[in-house]
């Protein structure tokens, strides 16, 4: 089964996923499901996107003496006042570490338990692909991004210096743009990706070239915004969730060494068995995420 082809009928791919599944060959295709979750989590999440992950191992563990939640013991960056990492299920309460290094818990993430009758997916006309990223993909995404969006919220209500509100005017988005930048300059930081929403990211094109001196700004304006990934070169992420990232709002990030150890002890997984003429689907990941300099961030919201 090649769950990326785009010409295959959605009939046929869900027969030949149901076929797997009562072959008794379950595990090939919960691994072609997997395949598919994960490439759509790195291709749509904004956790993914801006601080792509590294899988680790077992033998990368710390052992700690209060409590069997697996952990990573992380320095603290240089100049950083404190570090955290952010509460996935299973982490324990949030909090702060001060000092040289600091402790990176490893949570659950885990999706809604699903069971469908196989005989009612091959009445289905939409893809197996696409009932997998509407159930499953989307529930580990939200919880992902959701909890890293609060973790920063958080963060923030500690240190009001790192959110900077500007005004509203002819040039939002180049006002808002030059703050980010100077804000993370201020801090000592190199830039990194900026987060905003993907309209937020279209108002640049209401600049003219002589707004920002970037004679290609014209070609933009023609071409639209799909596609692009920077802004006068600068990495930019965007997306259309709203109830994480508000139209605005932008987030400034120093680079990934400076700011965050993404990691994941499992990749999501999809785990799938069958029960008669029931197939049962969930998946679920174990990731560990730590921030090691808190204030090497900034939120923008133009007012």
């Amino acid at each position: 089964m090649n769950i990326e082809t785009s010409t295959i009928s959605a009939e046929l791919l869900n027969t030949a996923f149901v076929d797997k599944v009562c072959g008794g060959l379950e595990k090939e295709a919960a691994e072609a499901g997997s395949r598919y979750i994960r490439q759509k989590l790195y291709e749509d999440g904004i956790l993914r996107r801006l601080f792509p992950p590294r899988t680790v191992t077992a033998e990368e563990l710390d052992k700690d003496t209060d409590s069997d939640i697996p952990s990573i013991i992380s320095e603290i960056e240089p100049d950083a006042s404190k570090a955290t990492y952010v509460p996935f299920k299973g982490t324990g309460e949030h909090r702060y570490f001060e000092g040289k290094s600091f402790r990176i818990y490893f949570g659950k993430v885990e999706s809604e338990r699903m069971s469908k009758n196989k005989f009612e997916l091959l009445t289905y006309k939409m893809p197996i692909t696409q009932w997998l990223q509407e159930n499953q993909v989307k529930a580990v995404q939200q919880e992902e991004d959701g909890l890293f969006i609060q973790t920063l919220g958080d963060i923030l209500t500690v240190d009001a210096s790192q959110k900077i509100t500007v005004s509203a005017g002819a040039t939002d988005f180049k006002q808002t743009f030059i703050a980010g930048m100077k804000a993370l300059t201020s801090r000592r930081l190199p830039q990194g990706k900026v987060l905003m929403h993907k309209n937020t990211f279209i108002d640049s094109l209401a600049l003219k070239t002589e707004d920002i001196g970037y004679k290609p700004q014209e070609e933009r304006f023609n071409r639209g915004v799909d596609g692009e990934d920077s802004f006068l070169g600068v990495p930019v992420v965007t997306t259309i969730k709203d109830d994480l990232v508000k139209e605005n709002e932008m987030y400034f990030f120093a680079p990934q060494e400076y700011f965050m150890h993404n990691y994941l002890l499992q990749d999501a997984t999809l785990f799938l068995e069958t029960r008669a003429d029931m197939i049962h689907f969930h998946t679920y990941e174990a990731p560990g995420c730590g921030i090691g300099n808190t204030g090497a961030f900034v939120k923008i919201v133009i007012e």
